[in-house]
């Protein structure tokens, strides 16, 4: 089965429905460690020496050794851990496959056995590959648990708590600055926040994410509509040059400046309009903590609704330019950007 979440696995633990096979899999490296601990508590309750065995799925593995730890019955104790950290699937043979199958149908009820994966993320969906097979054998005869990187409330939420625990805080816009900053990548947000918080132990603030923390790609393009907000040309004109540098293709950089001002429009006009920021928000679909369209109404007092709606024009345009075969891609980019500040200059 495919389990709902991480809850459901609790659920499970407090109600003594486990299965005795289960696959962790995920982006979200802290939260898929946590539940690991917890299951081998749940499991081992005495004597985890002899009741606990542990196999690096980053390597191939002896699936011999393996199977005669999981059919081993527990040592004075109801039940043994057995586990298979980080699997690759691509590691296993066809021979490996049917052996991994079938210890898993022959599996004791005293066992737990439980694989993660986390470094290697097959495409688990993919017909007839390694770790779809895998996927489709736990599904079958045990359960899977996705962990996916935290959404935008969720991830603000856990940078809160580990500020707190560091001996610190972290205001809201700063938890949505790193989490952005960080890819919502769980591990590094986690480190990112212990040094901020030696850094900054009386709070840390968006000023200190942007002067401490170096942000992914994806999040240097976000930056770039800063730029333009702040009416810093030549920092806008700067920071394309360092994506184009990093590889990043015009067309996506211009997607994401399209739709910051998309935003911006947005939240203008249901401002003007007398919408509450609440059901704009959910009329307009912004799921989550709604950060881009609050980001939006904090900056939409800059422009007028007209400005915004030749910015938008200009900015169609650009990216019609780019799709048909004419200029080259980045000239249309920096030219649309000069032509926004024009137009801001003008309004």
């Amino acid at each position: 089965m495919v389990l709902s979440g991480p809850k459901q696995l609790d659920a499970m633990m407090k109600e003594g429905t486990l299965p005795g096979l289960l696959l962790l899999w995920g982006e979200d490296a802290p939260l898929m460690a946590g539940y690991k601990r917890r299951l081998e508590r749940w499991a081992v309750t005495a004597f985890p020496d002899f009741n606990r065995s542990q196999y690096d799925g980053r390597f191939p593995l002896d699936l011999e050794a393996l199977g005669d730890a999981a059919r081993s019955l527990p040592m004075m104790a109801p039940r043994r851990f057995v586990l298979v950290e980080d699997l690759d699937p691509g590691l296993l043979s066809t021979g490996g496959l049917e052996k991994l199958r079938q210890l898993a149908e022959e599996l004791p009820e005293e066992t737990l056995l439980v694989m993660t994966m986390g470094s290697v993320l097959p495409d688990l969906k993919k017909k007839g590959s390694k770790g779809a097979q895998v996927f489709q054998l736990c599904e079958r005869l045990g359960g899977v648990c996705h962990f996916p990187k935290p959404a935008g409330s969720a991830a603000v939420q856990r940078m809160v708590s580990a500020a707190e625990k560091a001996g610190s805080s972290i205001s809201k816009d700063a938890a949505q600055l790193l989490a952005e900053y960080c890819g919502r990548e769980p591990q590094r947000m986690l480190t990112e926040v212990q040094k901020l918080a030696a850094h900054s132990p009386e709070g840390i603030t968006p000023e200190d994410v942007r002067s401490l923390v170096a942000p992914v790609t994806e999040a240097r393009v976000f930056d770039l509509p800063d730029k333009i907000i702040a009416r810093n040309f030549t920092a806008a004109m700067a920071a394309i040059n360092d994506l184009v540098f990093l590889r990043e293709s015009p067309v996506s950089i211009l997607s994401i400046l399209s739709m910051a001002f998309v935003d911006l429009y947005r939240a203008g006009v249901a401002r003007k309009a007398g919408i509450p920021d609440a059901e704009a928000k959910k009329a307009l679909g912004y799921g989550g903590s709604g950060y881009r369209y609050d980001k939006g109404a904090q900056n939409q007092r800059k422009f007028s609704i007209p400005t915004l709606e030749r910015i938008l024009e200009l900015l169609a345009e650009a990216d019609k330019q780019m799709k048909t075969t004419g200029p080259d891609a980045r000239v249309v980019l920096e030219t649309t950007v000069a032509e926004i500040f024009r137009e801001m200059e003008g309004a």
